[in-house]
């Protein structure tokens, strides 16, 4: 039997190193999938208009790093396949700051194993279940050459979790999500679109144990090869902004990643899709690994 009391430490150590990759996992971590709003990021639906998103990663992690960047928990490997859908409906009525109004909704699903050598016996563990859903709106603007909109989001403690557990589907604490969008046309066939976000957390009352506050720009720029093709590059810079708290003490555990990579995406208005591959250029108390996205929206 697992001994609750060394897990519990173990756990939240290795969640801050994982965090940057999973929708899960303590310490540092995030509810929001970064790096998957790289291409046309500003733009939201028409009035009237319902659109459904699905978001779709194969994380590999090879490493991970600590505060210095140096590898941590020799040959640490892990896998995460990670599964959104999300839907938005731009409401066909009032306006809030000249802006159109769309409600939204979105529930995830993991599934993964990660395995570390240096913990003997514990060394592997895996989950698979759905994690935290996530409820909000959003106001949208739009002129000739720039889109964009805020996208406010509550997400709720409601996901598969387990405390002893060293990977998690949910994250057993209520998230408060704020962002920024825009894609920006600078010239004929170049789209330049990015998405800001701030993701607070509150404690998980189960381990006492509270992220820290996590700032995330997704990026892209693209170029359209006709006007259904685009390819480009894209990623996100994700840094955090204070200390995890552990029963109250600042515990350090800052996470920040940095990762980048190709993509290319078909898109009319009714549908599209984006095929991604991301790398780590940098990382801190979080792992580095490959990933891999293919997602896509469709029109109902």
């Amino acid at each position: 039997m697992k001994s609750a009391g060394a897990l519990r430490v173990v756990t939240c150590f290795v969640g801050s190193l994982l965090a940057s990759h999973t929708y899960a996992l303590e310490g540092g971590s995030s509810s929001y999938p970064a790096g998957t709003v790289t291409v046309m990021s500003g733009a939201v639906g028409a009035p009237g208009e319902t659109h459904f998103y699905t978001y779709n990663k194969l994380i590999d992690i090879d490493s991970v790093r600590n505060n210095d960047g140096d590898k941590v928990f020799p040959k640490a490997k892990g896998r995460v396949h990670a599964h959104a859908i999300r839907v938005v409906h731009t409401l066909d009525g009032p306006k809030l700051l000249g802006g159109d109004v769309s409600l939204q909704a979105a529930i995830p699903y993991v599934k993964g194993h990660i395995n570390i050598p240096a913990l003997g016996p514990f060394e592997r563990d895996s989950v698979s279940g759905i994690g935290d859903p996530m409820f909000g709106f959003l106001v949208s603007w739009v002129s000739a050459n720039y889109l964009q909109n805020v996208d406010i989001e509550l997400i709720e403690p409601w996901g598969k979790y387990d405390k002893n557990a060293l990977i998690n589907a949910g994250n057993n604490s209520r998230a408060l999500y704020m962002a920024y969008a825009f894609t920006w046309f600078p010239m004929e066939r170049v789209e330049l679109s990015s998405k800001v976000s701030l993701n607070y957390s509150w404690e998980n009352s189960d381990t006492d144990y509270k992220s820290g506050v996590q700032l995330v720009a997704d990026y892209g720029l693209n170029y359209r090869v006709t006007q259904s093709w685009l390819v480009g590059v894209g990623g996100f810079v994700s840094t955090q902004l204070n200390d995890d708290q552990s029963q109250g003490h600042n515990v350090g555990n800052r996470s920040r990643t940095t990762k980048i990579g190709p993509q290319v995406g078909y898109g009319t208005r009714d549908w599209g899709i984006v095929a991604a591959y991301q790398n780590d250029i940098y990382s801190r108390n979080a792992s580095e690994g490959d990933t891999i996205m293919l997602n896509g929206f469709l029109k109902y």
